[in-house]
């Protein structure tokens, strides 16, 4: 299996291409990340007899040999066998930065959506704004104004995403 523990800094590998990550992310980008990451786990919580999910910030996803991402945020509803996730998050949030844009939008964008990932949210800090992209045959459409993540069979989150901004 090949590892990014292996090398200096901070690495995402996908498709067998390593990619460098930024540098720590501003103090906005944090506090927003920890306002969803304190709102999800909250909300998972109420659901506690239904829900067995994760909340998950700044960790690996193992997707498989030749592929490691590390999202800003993801919720993991199947059990964690080892360090790390190696089956698909159900939600992952990615915070966009300039240094980020591209690969959130179209390289992670492509990648989730091939994998299976439910829910896929693109964050805009500076313009207050969340896009949610939801799975639907195998393709992520657009969903406007969701308040309720369905997690799993029997676990379902409802949750305004504008509460982040306030």
């Amino acid at each position: 299996m090949m590892t990014t523990k292996l090398w200096e800094g901070d690495w995402e590998l996908i498709r067998g291409i390593p990619y460098s990550m930024a540098p720590a992310a501003s103090w906005w980008h944090q506090d927003f990340g920890g306002a969803f990451v304190e709102n999800f786990r909250q909300a998972i919580k109420k659901e506690k007899l239904t829900c067995d999910c994760k909340v998950l910030y700044e960790c690996d996803w193992v997707v498989n040999n030749d592929t490691v991402v590390r999202p800003d945020v993801m919720i993991v509803c199947d059990k964690i066998e080892g360090n790390y996730p190696t089956k698909p998050p159900v939600l992952i949030l990615e915070i966009l930065s300039p240094q980020s844009i591209l690969k959130d939008r179209n390289t992670k964008f492509n990648l989730y959506q091939s994998y299976g990932v439910k829910y896929y949210l693109l964050a805009n800090v500076e313009r207050q704004q969340v896009e949610v992209f939801m799975l639907n045959n195998n393709r992520y459409e657009q969903a406007a104004n969701i308040n309720s993540f369905v997690l799993t069979n029997t676990c379902t989150i409802h949750f305004d995403l504008q509460d982040l901004f306030s």
